[in-house]
C-alpha cells in the first residue's frame, strides 16, 4: 500500500459521507443504537463533468508526442510485465460491473481488461506503428487535468538494535490499533476507514506523532513494547520515510531489508511543506523534500515542533531480507505486485480503475539541468504511458502519484514533482 503524502497538499472537497458513516460506526463500537444509513450506488457518480473523449484527430496528435525514452524505456515492450500484472489483478472482477462511473462515461471492468490485452498485443508494433494508439484507442481526458507529484524508494541507514546513533525507531503495527471499514456502512465509502484504540471499553482516536514518538516530552507511548523493526540514525530520515510509506534499510554489514506500509494511525496529515510557506520559511514555489531537509538542517531547534504539527504516523512491515549486493524487487504497490519506475501510478480508484491505462503529460524536474540557487528546479516534459497500480490516502481526486524508481535520481524528481499535468485514460475501441 502506498502511502504518500503530498509536500504541498491539494484541498479536496469533502463530503458528508465520510462523517455519517464515522459517527455512525462509532456509536456502533460505543454500543449505541443508530439506524442504518440509506445505501448508494456502488460506483462514485460524483463526477459529472470529470472526464471528456477527445477527438480522432486530437488522439493521434497526443499518441505522437509519447516519448517512451522519458520513461527510460528502451522499447514499448518493456512495459509487457506490468501490464501483466495488472491483468491479473483484475482477473476475477465481473466483465459487466461498472467500475467507474463519470457523467456520460461509464467504465467496466471488462473495458479495463479489453484494453490492457490490446495494448499487449501492439507492444511488438508500437515503436515503429506509435499511431495505433490513436487508431486502437478512445483517449478520454481528465477535463480539469490533474495535481501530479512524485514518490520513490528510499534508502536509509539502520542498526537492528538501539545503540549510540541509531535512536529513531520504526514502528510496526500495534495491536491496540484497529480498523473500521466504512465501506461495510455506506457503499460509496468503499477504501475508506477509521482508525481508533480503545480507552475505558469507548472508541477513541489512535495516539497522535508527537505521542507516539514524544515529541511532546514524554517518553513515547510505544517506546519499550517489543514493537521496533529497527532503529533510524536520522529522526528525519524516519519521517520522511512515513511521507513515502515504503523504502529500503541499509544495516552497517551491508545487509538490506525492504519495509512496507502496514498502517496508519488515522490521524490528520498536514503538510510541512506547506506550513513552511505559509510561514514565509521557503520561498513559494519552492518547497520540495530537499529544501524542507535543508530548513531543518539549519534549524534543528525547531525540528520536533515541525515534525509533530503532521499528526499522521505510519507504521511498516518488513520485507524479504536481501544479502548485500544483492537487488530485490521495488516496493509493492496497492495491486500486491512491484512497482514499475515511471510507469506505476498512485491514482484515486473512484477516478480511475485499479489496473486502468493512463497516459500522462507533465513537466518533471531535470536532475542534469543546471539549477539557480533561489529558484524552482528546471523541468522537462515527460509524455507516457502509465499504469494505475497503486493508491494512498492521500490521492484523492484528481491527485496522481509518479512512482519514480530508487537511487538519487529518482529522489530528485519525486521530493520536486509537484504541479499540474494532462491525463487519459486509454479504453480499446
Amino acid at each position: 500500500m502506498h502511502a504518500q503524502r503530498p509536500l504541498l497538499k491539494v484541498r479536496q472537497k469533502r463530503g458528508t459521507g465520510v462523517l455519517a458513516a464515522a459517527v455512525l460506526a462509532l456509536s456502533l463500537l460505543a454500543g449505541c443504537a443508530a439506524p442504518l444509513p440509506p445505501q448508494t450506488p456502488a460506483v462514485q457518480r460524483d463526477h459529472a463533468d470529470t472526464f471528456m473523449a477527445e477527438s480522432d484527430g486530437r488522439a493521434a496528435l497526443l499518441a505522437a508526442k509519447l516519448d517512451r525514452a522519458g520513461q527510460r524505456l528502451g522499447s514499448w515492450k518493456a512495459l509487457a510485465p506490468a501490464l501483466r500484472a495488472s491483468r491479473a489483478h483484475i482477473a476475477n472482477r465481473e466483465s459487466g460491473q461498472v467500475a467507474v462511473a463519470h457523467g456520460d462515461i461509464a467504465v467496466t471492468w471488462g473495458d479495463v481488461a479489453r484494453t490492457l490485452d490490446r495494448l499487449e498485443a501492439l507492444l511488438p508494433r508500437l515503436d515503429a506503428e506509435p499511431e495505433l494508439l490513436a487508431e486502437q484507442f478512445r483517449w478520454i481526458r481528465l477535463s480539469e487535468g490533474a495535481a501530479f507529484s512524485g514518490y520513490y524508494e528510499p534508502v536509509v541507514k539502520a542498526s537492528r538494535t538501539r545503540k549510540p546513533g541509531y535512536a529513531a525507531p520504526l514502528y510496526k503495527l500495534p495491536p491496540d490499533l484497529r480498523q473500521l471499514n466504512l465501506g461495510r456502512f455506506q457503499s460509496d465509502l468503499i477504501g475508506r476507514r477509521i482508525v481508533y484504540r480503545m480507552k475505558g471499553g469507548q472508541p477513541v482516536p489512535y495516539y497522535t506523532r508527537a505521542e507516539i514518538d514524544g515529541l511532546d516530552g514524554g517518553r513515547g507511548v510505544l517506546r519499550g513494547r517489543g514493537l521496533e523493526l529497527a532503529w533510524l540514525a536520522d529522526p528525519v530520515d524516519a519521517f520522511f520515510l512515513h511521507v513515502q510509506g515504503s523504502g529500503r534499510l541499509r544495516f552497517e554489514d551491508g545487509g538490506e531489508m525492504p519495509v512496507r506500509f502496514a498502517g496508519s494511525n488515522g490521524r490528520p496529515y498536514l503538510s510541512i511543506g506547506r506550513y513552511l510557506e505559509d510561514q514565509g520559511e521557503i520561498p513559494p514555489g519552492q518547497v520540495s523534500m530537499q529544501s524542507i531537509r535543508q530548513w531543518l538542517r539549519e534549524h534543528p531547534e525547531s525540528r520536533d515542533a515541525l515534525l509533530r504539527r503532521n499528526e499522521r504516523y505510519i507504521f511498516f512491515r518488513k520485507g524479504p531480507q536481501a544479502p548485500a549486493g544483492t537487488i530485490t524487487s521495488g516496493p509493492i504497490g496497492s495491486m500486491g505486485t512491484p512497482l514499475s519506475p515511471m510507469v506505476s501510478l498512485a491514482v484515486d480508484r473512484t477516478t480511475f480503475p485499479l489496473g486502468s491505462v493512463i497516459a500522462f503529460d507533465v513537466n518533471i524536474p531535470d536532475p542534469s539541468a543546471p539549477s539557480v540557487s533561489g529558484s524552482a528546479a528546471p523541468t522537462t516534459p515527460l509524455r507516457g504511458i502509465g499504469l494505475a497500480q497503486d493508491t494512498g490516502e492521500a490521492i484523492r481526486g484528481r491527485r496522481v502519484d509518479l512512482f519514480c524508481g530508487k537511487g538519487a535520481r529518482a529522489a530528485f524528481i519525486a521530493g520536486h514533482l509537484n504541479g499540474p499535468g494532462e491525463v487519459w485514460m486509454l479504453l480499446a475501441k
